[in-house]
């Protein structure tokens, strides 16, 4: 079984649960549970999904990682201390891999300033 089929089952469906709201809310509630790279590569993927000139099959990628993210109780419940968020880092950062090609400097430049806007500072860890 490769890596993206098991992303593909772990996040078929869950494009369900996106909404701006909520992964604004998550972002704010759980991102720094998340550690630096993992909440930058999620905030990408919502800047990225925004873009007009993002092709569909990446979009819906990116629907299926962000409601992964956003569903409370998924693989692994994301209020367990320690491993709550760790399936969610998994398949945000899978999911960046899969799209990276069509990620810009200027959605990555965006994703900082939204972090920045949204938790008050740029977390000083970038792990």
């Amino acid at each position: 079984m490769s890596g993206n089929f098991k992303l593909d089952k772990m996040i078929e469906g869950q494009d369900k649960h996106y909404s701006d709201k909520k992964f604004l809310g998550k972002m704010k509630g759980f991102g720094g549970g998340l550690g630096y790279k993992a909440l930058h590569a999620a905030t990408t993927l919502y800047v990225a999904l925004k873009s007009p000139d993002m092709p569909k099959a990446n979009k819906l990628i990116m629907l299926g990682a962000l409601g992964y993210f956003i569903f409370p109780l998924d693989l692994v419940a994301d209020f367990l201390p320690l491993a709550g968020l760790t399936d969610d880092t998994f398949v945000i950062l899978a999911a960046l891999a899969k799209v990276y090609t069509s990620i810009t400097d200027e959605m990555k430049i965006e994703a900082d300033e939204l972090i920045e806007n949204r938790l008050g500072s740029r977390p000083t860890s970038k792990e």
